[in-house]
């Protein structure tokens, strides 16, 4: 069957299904709202990352500093250590430069010694040598004085600082002691 209303209604206007302006632009700022939170979180997130990654590098510089400052406490060490062996083959070097020195004078002084004189004590300072013995005549002493004075390697004069007689048990001795400036004749 088939119905017919006759009746007249009032029939309300279809709604729209579109959006009316006001909609549009809350709607748009919303999303523009959304896109620039959206944003700022990736923004974020990447920065973070980068800091976390800044800091692992940071990390990694510091441990190479750490062992760059071994190496350079090591270098520094080793620097000293040749500084002071330097100074010691240099040490060694003027030592064995100046080795000749005293053996010839003791060479020279034992050359001069005349019979009847006899050393006690041999010392030197720089270049000045103190010799102190006995001699059993004074004549022995005189002779140990013109013997270091003709050698060449004393400067003239050899002085005699102090001479006394003493009384041994079996004879009578001059206790003596000699100042005389060494230096080695040049060649």
């Amino acid at each position: 069957m088939i119905r017919i209303n006759l009746m007249a209604v009032e029939r309300r206007p279809k709604r729209r299904v579109g959006i009316d302006l006001s909609q549009q632009v809350t709607l748009a700022c919303g999303l523009i709202f959304v896109a620039a939170i959206g944003l700022v979180g990736w923004q974020f997130m990447t920065l973070r990352g980068d800091a976390a990654n800044l800091e692992a590098q940071m990390l990694v510089v510091d441990q190479e500093l750490a062992t760059m400052a071994n190496v350079v406490d090591q270098r520094n060490e080793f620097e000293a250590r040749s500084a002071e062996l330097s100074r010691r083959v240099a040490l060694i070097e003027s030592l064995r430069g100046e080795q000749g020195g005293p053996v010839r004078m003791l060479d020279q002084v034992s050359r001069s010694l005349p019979e009847g004189v006899w050393l006690n004590e041999l010392r030197q300072e720089g270049d000045v040598v103190t010799i102190q013995g006995r001699a059993t005549s004074l004549t022995g002493l005189s002779d140990f004085v013109l013997a270091l004075e003709s050698s060449g390697f004393f400067v003239l004069p050899v002085d005699i600082v102090d001479s006394q007689l003493e009384s041994q048990e079996t004879a009578e001795v001059v206790r003596f002691e000699l100042r005389a400036e060494f230096r080695l004749p040049t060649s």
